[in-house]
């Protein structure tokens, strides 16, 4: 059936847990541990780009999910972090759990020119959303909106499957839900939006599915790996107590050799004194 992103992420949201948003395929207790190691790598690349000091005032959240990201700004200290989600009972639920006297999620389609107001934010995140928009007219949409939302001297990070070789691009396929895309994909029109590409980083080694390596045997080596975690973390639930340990404690070893197969950290700026949209 040609993916529907509004049928399929309603569908996955029912599940209320971190396989809703994260890797769909595996038990919620994996999931768990593979935030956990993104959440630790992305505090990092944020201090080595000095992108939380100062703490952002005001931080938007695009697709926010089980609200995840929302409650991990919040919990640093952010004084307002609003956000948006395609899936309304999504968004009433985070609105319920996490209350909205420190900001508010709405609902909103970031491929809609109307769906995400006015107001600009000093940091804008979006963690594995814009794969899930297949279409390239859609996705040029979606970028141009989610650009709007940075305020002068502000930022726009992303966490997404940017492809570093374009060679391993696919083209699209109206079936799939998420694709991967090379740099320029991402960069160009978000330079022609105002915002200048301020740094590129793997956001994870061992924590996600390979989607490109250096040589054909490292990517092989790298599925293999990918291979074995699905496949345990699937046959046994409770092995999340030790596989997911292990994860979280090799990825930053693996993430000093410089491999970059699957996920990357992208931080975008705009200028100061420029404005949304020059």
């Amino acid at each position: 059936m040609p993916y529907s992103p509004s049928d399929y992420w309603e569908q996955l949201h029912r599940r209320d847990d971190l396989s809703a948003v994260g890797q769909s395929a595996l038990p919620a207790g994996i999931n768990g541990w593979l935030y956990r190691t993104l959440a630790r790598n992305h505090a990092r690349f944020l201090r080595r780009h000095r992108l939380d000091r100062p703490l952002p005032g005001r931080v938007f959240d695009v697709g926010a999910g089980t609200g995840f990201w929302v409650a991990w700004w919040r919990e640093r200290g952010v004084a307002r972090v609003d956000g948006c989600d395609l899936v309304a009972e999504a968004v009433d639920r985070l609105n319920a759990r996490l209350g909205t006297e420190r900001g508010r999620v709405r609902v909103a389609d970031i491929t809609d020119p109307a769906g995400l107001g006015p107001e600009a934010y000093d940091l804008v995140s979006c963690h594995n959303v814009l794969l899930h928009v297949t279409d390239d007219v859609l996705f040029g949409r979606a970028l141009a909106n989610v650009a709007a939302l940075v305020a002068p001297g502000g930022s726009l990070v992303l966490t997404e499957p940017i492809l570093i070789h374009p060679e391993y691009e696919r083209p699209y396929d109206p079936d799939r839900h998420s694709r991967a895309r090379a740099l320029a994909a991402y960069r160009e029109p978000l330079e022609a939006a105002g915002l200048r590409l301020d740094a590129l980083e793997a956001a994870t080694v061992l924590g996600n599915n390979p989607i490109e390596a250096g040589s054909p045997a490292a990517l092989a080596r790298f599925n293999r790996w990918w291979r074995f975690v699905a496949r345990r973390s699937k046959e046994d639930p409770r092995s999340a107590a030790w596989l997911g340990r292990l994860i979280y404690h090799l990825d930053p070893l693996a993430l000093r050799t410089g491999a970059a197969p699957s996920s990357k950290f992208a931080a975008f700026r705009r200028p100061a004194g420029a404005q949304p949209g020059a």
